[in-house]
């Protein structure tokens, strides 16, 4: 395999998804905002270079998966290595270990078929394979247990005592975050509905009371107030999600 998980490549289907669901959005915040089905035009080619916002996100997703289920790979690995296994075997019975708990088109699953095919059809050293994958992967953790079990496989250390702390560690690692991302769930709900209100006071005027806004959408300076209460909403979004992104 060659992907690299810093880097989504769409499907056609979702890139499909992605320009129907964002233009919809765009028009929607034209609407909303200028009142105006030209403007609303106007603002649909900015699908274009958010769609790298997307799939960066899309990026994310994909390596917070594979690192949950790494750590599930980790326990099995550490069983086998309890039973004399070496990281050939033990990789082949994690990939059937694993198949039973996630679904086919999971990034470990196809990782590990393809270290099973190099390994034992191809005939490659596991440590190149190994380290290839950790150079793709950009998580730290599978970075840090590859360095350090080619330091024990060099010097002779003990492989099962390795695996089952290198689980231990991260599995407490990922409890760290899980407890941070609940503390950190509150703060965002409440950016979204933050940004939500305002949008919902002013479609509730446009409709009740279409005279109150008309200043806002009928003259050059209510365009201009509504251009800068967009950016602003906008701007303020980003910048509560940049606050509660928490990395450890």
């Amino acid at each position: 395999m060659n992907t690299d998980y810093n880097v989504y490549q769409m499907s056609q289907k979702e890139q499909q998804l992605y320009y129907i669901f964002s233009v919809l959005g765009l028009l929607m915040i034209g609407q909303v905002f200028y009142q105006s089905l030209l403007f609303s035009l106007v603002l649909t080619p900015l699908s274009i270079p958010a769609r790298k916002y997307y799939a960066r996100y899309l990026a994310d997703r994909r390596k917070n998966a594979l690192e949950l289920s790494f750590r599930d790979l980790l326990y099995s690995l550490s069983a086998s290595f309890a039973t004399g296994r070496q990281m050939p075997e033990a990789l082949a019975e994690g990939l059937d270990a694993l198949r039973l708990i996630y679904p086919e088109d999971a990034p470990i699953l196809r990782e590990l078929e393809d270290m099973k095919k190099r390994i034992f059809v191809n005939r490659e050293d596991d440590a190149p394979v190994l380290e290839d994958f950790a150079r793709r992967s950009h998580i730290e953790d599978i970075r840090n247990f590859v360095d350090t079990w080619a330091i024990c496989r060099t010097t002779g250390g003990d492989m099962e005592r390795l695996v089952a702390k290198a689980a231990e560690v991260i599995l407490d690692k990922m409890s760290i975050q899980k407890d941070i991302r609940t503390l950190t769930a509150q703060k965002r709900l409440e950016a979204k509905v933050l940004l939500l209100i305002p949008v919902f006071i002013l479609v509730f005027l446009r409709i009740f009371s279409p005279d109150y806004t008309a200043v806002l959408y009928e003259t050059l300076m209510g365009r201009l107030i509504m251009t800068t209460a967009a950016a602003v909403s906008a701007g303020a979004y980003v910048w509560s999600l940049h606050l509660t992104k928490v990395e450890i």
